[in-house]
């Protein structure tokens, strides 16, 4: 059974509307591809630029040059080690700070197709 992924987010989890954020996807070595997914596994990044970042752990890093409000919200990260994928890494909250105001998506809903009222 292949360990769960990590995900942790740099500088933080609350970004300034227009700065920087990068994902990291945390996994054991011998990881071909890492994915990144929004809240729901139809939207994602995937990347082969796996580093080896100690002698039992691999990463991959997902930068985004300036988040938008559209950004906000859970990510996980998945990885794909030959023959199978892994499980998913537990969600992390990217919440987006304008002025006045934080964007935040909650939780994804049991049923995918259910829009907030």
């Amino acid at each position: 059974k292949l360990p769960r992924p990590s995900i942790s987010a740099e500088p933080g989890t609350v970004i300034p509307l227009g700065s920087r954020v990068t994902f990291v996807c945390r996994g054991p070595v011998g990881v071909q591809t890492f994915r990144l997914e929004r809240e729901t596994s139809f939207t994602y990044n995937d990347t082969e630029d796996v580093s080896q970042v100690s002698p039992s752990e691999s990463e991959a890093r997902f930068r985004i040059d300036s988040v938008s409000e559209g950004y906000a919200g859970p990510y996980r990260c998945v990885y794909y080690k030959a023959p199978k994928w892994s499980e998913q890494s537990d969600y992390l909250d990217l919440l987006v700070k304008g002025e006045d105001v934080t964007w935040a998506l909650t939780q994804p809903q049991l049923d995918p197709r259910a829009c907030p009222q």
